[in-house]
C-alpha cells in the first residue's frame, strides 16, 4: 500500500485495534474494509476509520517529513496517529470534527494509545484551525470526508508548495485528489478513486433531483441546479433508441476517468438512478447502480453497459457501452453521449487524469487556463482533457455552474 519506508513503518508501528475498539480484530485489519464509529438515526455511517491502504495512499501523497504540522479535517485518531508517526517527534497533528462524540471519542484513544502529537479541536472542519498554524501556514493538510467543494481556509491556511489532499464530489464522483499549491492556485498532482462519509457541516449541500415514471426512476444533479424536468415523463413513455459505442472494457478494468470525462465535458449532464424495488423496463439500467446522463428541452439520454463476451475469468469478459435516448431529441443526444465515449477511447483510455486546476472563486475567465469550467461556491475547477488540445478536434468546452 506505501511506496515509501515512512509510511510503511507507520502502518506497521500504529496499532490500528487500539483505535477500532468498534470492531474485531480481523475487522480492524481487513485490507478492504472501513471501521464505523458513528451512525446517524437512519442507521447511516456518519463517522469511520477509513481502509488502511487509502490512508496509507492519502499520506503519501502529502509528501510527509519530519518536524511538518500537519492539519486534518475530519477525526478519528487512527489517521492523524500515522501521519504524527510519520512527522515524528518535533512534528504536530492537528485534528478537527464538528461532533463532540468523535471529538471526545479521539481525544481518548489517542490519549491512551497515541504519540502525544495529535491535538483533536471542535469546530467546523471548513474552518481550518487558524490558532494553531505555524508561520507561513501547515506543511500539509489532509480532508477524511467527501467535500462538494475545497473550502477557502484549507487554501489560505496551507503553506505555498504544499500539498493538500481530499476527497472531491464532481457531479457526485468522489476522488481523493492531492493538490499542490501554487500561490492562489491549487493544481492536482494525483487522484485516487474512493468513498468517504459525507460532509455534514456548514458547507453540507443536498443533491437536487426530480422524480420520474412515477418514482420509478430519478435524475440527480450534485453539480447544478435541476434542469427544465418538463416533457420528461412523456418523453420516457416514448420508444427507446439505442446507439453502440463500439468501445467495449474487461470485467475488471477500470473506466473511472470515462466517468469524469462525461460530467466535465458533456452540457447538461446528470446522474439517471433507478428506484431498487421497481422495474417496468422503461431503461436498461441495473439494480442499485446509477448511469451518466444528460438531459435537454425534454428528451434525456443515458449510458450503460451489456455483456458481448463472456468469460471463466474478468478479464475475459467484456462489456460495451450503450446509449439510450428518449424524447423528441433522444436519439441526437445518445449519438452526442456515445461520440463522447469515443472520444475518450481515443484521446484519454490510455493516459489517465486531465489536468485540473482550482482557482478562487471569482478569478476572471481570461486568467483561467483552456479548459472546462466547473464553477463551485468557492473554487473554479479548470478541467484540461488531451483532447482538448488545439490539433485534437474537439468536443467545444462547456461552462457547468453550480449556480446558474
Amino acid at each position: 500500500w506505501a511506496p515509501t519506508l515512512p509510511v510503511k513503518l507507520a502502518l506497521r508501528g500504529v496499532p490500528r485495534p487500539r483505535y477500532t475498539p468498534e470492531s474485531p480484530l480481523r475487522t480492524a485489519y481487513h485490507s478492504n474494509l472501513a471501521v464505523v464509529t458513528e451512525h446517524n438515526d437512519l442507521d447511516q455511517a456518519t463517522s469511520s476509520v477509513s481502509v488502511s491502504w487509502l490512508q496509507a495512499d492519502m499520506a503519501e501523497h502529502l509528501r510527509l517529513t519530519e518536524g511538518m504540522t500537519v492539519f486534518e479535517g475530519g477525526s478519528g485518531g487512527y489517521n492523524a496517529e500515522l501521519i504524527a508517526y510519520v512527522v515524528g517527534p518535533a512534528g504536530r497533528v492537528i485534528t478537527v470534527d464538528l461532533a463532540p462524540y468523535v471529538v471526545r471519542r479521539t481525544r481518548r484513544l489517542t490519549a491512551e494509545a497515541g504519540s502525544g502529537r495529535v491535538t483533536a479541536v471542535l469546530g467546523p472542519a471548513g474552518d481550518g484551525a487558524a490558532e494553531h498554524m505555524p508561520r507561513g501556514g501547515f506543511d500539509a493538510s489532509v480532508i477524511t470526508y467527501n467535500c462538494w467543494d475545497i473550502a477557502p481556509a484549507w487554501r489560505d491556511q496551507l503553506a505555498d508548495g504544499r500539498y493538500l489532499v481530499l476527497p472531491l464530489e464532481v457531479h457526485g464522483y468522489t476522488r481523493a485528489i492531492a493538490f499542490h499549491k501554487n500561490g492562489p492556485v491549487l493544481r492536482a498532482t494525483d487522484f485516487t478513486f474512493c468513498g468517504f462519509v459525507r460532509d455534514r457541516g456548514p458547507a453540507a449541500r443536498a443533491v437536487p433531483t426530480i422524480d420520474l415514471a412515477d418514482g420509478e426512476l430519478q435524475l440527480r444533479f450534485p453539480d447544478g441546479v435541476p434542469a427544465e424536468a418538463t416533457g420528461l415523463d412523456d418523453a420516457l413513455a416514448s420508444p427507446r433508441h439505442e446507439v453502440a459505442t463500439g468501445v467495449s472494457v474487461a470485467g475488471n478494468e477500470s473506466f473511472e476517468t470515462l466517468q469524469l470525462f462525461l460530467a466535465t465535458t458533456l452540457p447538461g449532464f446528470c446522474r439517471l438512478a433507478r428506484n431498487r424495488e421497481r422495474d417496468s423496463g422503461i431503461t436498461a439500467l441495473p439494480k442499485r447502480s446509477d448511469a451518466a446522463a444528460i438531459t435537454v428541452h425534454g428528451s434525456l439520454a443515458y449510458l450503460t453497459h451489456i455483456l458481448v463476451q463472456d468469460g471463466p475469468t474478468p478479464d475475459q469478459r467484456r462489456s460495451e457501452f450503450l446509449a439510450h435516448g428518449f424524447g423528441p431529441s433522444g436519439p441526437a443526444l445518445a449519438e452526442q453521449l456515445a461520440a463522447a465515449v469515443r472520444r475518450w477511447n481515443v484521446h484519454e483510455r490510455a493516459y489517465g487524469y486531465p489536468a485540473l486546476e482550482a482557482h478562487p472563486a471569482g478569478t476572471p475567465d481570461a486568467e483561467l487556463p483552456a479548459g472546462h469550467v466547473l464553477d463551485k461556491t468557492h473554487s473554479r475547477l479548470v478541467w484540461t482533457w488531451r483532447s482538448d488540445a488545439p490539433d485534437t478536434p474537439a468536443l467545444q468546452p462547456e461552462k457547468v455552474s453550480a449556480h446558474e
